[in-house]
């Protein structure tokens, strides 16, 4: 009796908890609560709750479950009613479906707990949250005593940092060989015309800013600033508790060649009518086919803007096209996609000597705990690691890829205008040729030249002068170890050149090449 007086005493509160016809997001869209299908586009983020998918028997309160998540809707942040959601399907789908889901039972969610995988065991946590919110509702569907087996259960939690403290090959940040060369096959890539400028914008400003990839989708035209040959990159902070994503930002000092590569995007974009708040990776350049349905209107500050999923999706898809392999991975292809350059960019700053603080500023944490991962390390991680790589560090680390020639009669594109590279900062002289479609590269000559698989360095060029330039500009930047560090790929290129220089003068007869 006591069971049924409690079951009607929660259906008649339910019916004055009826859903509204129209309810609103934190941040003022409009949604129709009744609907089986909740979507939208808050920002750079796409929202999908498709009540469709449930398969519950019809005596399942399935109201209670919209109830519930459209409280969650109208306080928290867009993706988080939709991960509650998606936990509870992932509980449906693991239920034996041999009797109707009535009512969410101890027995229910102790039999979930226990067909949960380790790495799976964080969403009992997640659909602890939801329930128990269902429950304070005073809403049909969840037992009294579920709850209270909820509260005294211990619920892991997500584990947070396993791929930085064991440097994964797949999940973690990239080694400092995988780094160098990724960098490198980017370069190619763009240099040879296969892959389009907004991808090595994004490439650079992703190793520059270690942001998550709904900051980069989030980013205009004027968040890209030129001041006396400084370039800075203003990221938007989209965790933050304000209203809107583009509230807050951090700013990041990027290197010259980055940022005119950056400006050289946005002037492309303003010859097609673009102005300064025009989004940089426009979804209509990302996704050349354009997105299924438009969503936003142009009274939406981000229109025209991309999805988180659909930047993340389309940069992933092109880079694994050209992502080189590593040791790591018994040379298997390297994985990349842009979560894998947070942590790279976090473990660098530690590398380098940044405190907790300074770390946790630029990754935007709000307090330190989330950065300890970053200051840990697995033995048995770098162990392997080590073991690994230390065969393969001496090709790896070779910089120049290109081919050492006497001189412009030697080149590939001898009698092609432009083909012949000067450093006018360092020389007059000319010391290399481009094997290449020197209209087609965009690069800063001769810095990138020293790593590109088409230069053919002369062999009296004057690449002493040249690294003698690029070391002074290194130590320019003697404060900031980031920004030091940006040409170093090149610096030991050119050293490389130069050593080759040497040993082909040597082993020439006496009084030189005729």
């Amino acid at each position: 009796m006591k069971s049924s007086a409690t079951t009607q005493s929660k259906t008649a509160k339910a019916l004055v908890r009826a859903l509204p016809e129209l309810a609103h997001t934190r941040s003022g869209l409009a949604f129709s609560p009744n609907d089986d299908l909740w979507h939208w586009i808050d920002g750079v983020f796409r929202v999908r709750l498709d009540f469709s998918r449930l398969g519950a028997a019809e005596q399942f309160p399935v109201a209670s479950l919209k109830y519930a998540l459209h409280v969650f809707v109208k306080l928290n942040a867009p993706t988080y009613a939709e991960n509650l959601f998606n936990t509870f399907m992932h509980f449906l789908t693991l239920r034996d479906g041999r009797s109707a889901l009535t009512s969410l039972s101890v027995a229910e969610v102790s039999a979930y707990a226990e067909r949960l995988q380790e790495h799976e065991k964080w969403r009992l946590g997640t659909l602890s949250i939801l329930l128990q919110k269902w429950h304070a509702l005073e809403l049909p569907g969840v037992d009294d005593e579920c709850v209270q087996y909820l509260r005294e259960r211990r619920k892991p939690g997500n584990v947070k940092g396993a791929a930085v403290r064991q440097r994964d090959p797949v999940e973690g940040p990239f080694s400092e060989e995988e780094y160098t060369t990724l960098y490198k096959a980017v370069d190619a890539a763009y240099g040879a015309g296969t892959i389009p400028r907004w991808v090595i914008v994004l490439f650079r400003l992703l190793f520059a800013a270690g942001g998550r990839i709904s900051q980069y989708a989030s980013l205009k035209a004027k968040d890209i600033e030129a001041d006396n040959g400084k370039f800075i990159l203003h990221l938007p902070q989209v965790k933050t508790r304000l209203e809107h994503s583009r509230a807050s930002f951090v700013s990041f000092d990027i290197s010259p060649q980055t940022g005119r590569l950056a400006l050289e995007h946005i002037e492309s974009q303003r010859n097609d009518d673009w102005d300064n708040n025009a989004p940089l990776f426009p979804v209509g350049e990302v996704m050349p086919r354009g997105p299924k349905t438009q969503l936003r209107g142009p009274e939406d500050p981000f229109y025209g803007h991309c999805t988180r999923d659909q930047l993340s999706r389309r940069f992933s898809q092109i880079l694994s096209g050209i992502a080189p392999a590593t040791a790591r991975l018994g040379f298997d292809q390297m994985p990349v996609n842009p979560k894998r350059f947070r942590p790279t960019f976090g473990t660098r700053l530690v590398d380098e000597g940044a405190s907790r603080t300074v770390v946790a500023h630029l990754l935007g944490h709000a307090d330190l705990q989330h950065v300890d991962v970053y200051f840990e390390q697995s033995p048995a991680g770098l162990a392997n690691m080590n073991a690994a790589m230390e065969p393969t560090l001496g090709p790896v680390a070779r910089c120049f890829q290109g081919r050492l020639i006497e001189g412009k009669e030697q080149a590939t594109q001898k009698d092609v205008p432009g083909s012949t590279i000067i450093d006018f900062r360092a020389s007059t002289k000319g010391l290399a040729s481009c094997a290449g479609s020197t209209k087609a590269c965009a690069f800063e000559k001769p810095v990138a030249c020293y790593t590109c698989f088409r230069f053919e360095p002369w062999l009296d060029g004057p690449h002493a002068a040249v690294l003698a330039r690029l070391e002074r500009e290194r130590e320019k930047w003697s404060g900031d170890p980031r920004m030091a560090a940006i040409n170093d790929t090149a610096i030991i290129a050119v050293k490389e050149v130069i050593a080759e220089c040497a040993r082909a003068q040597a082993q020439q007869p006496e009084g030189g090449a005729k």
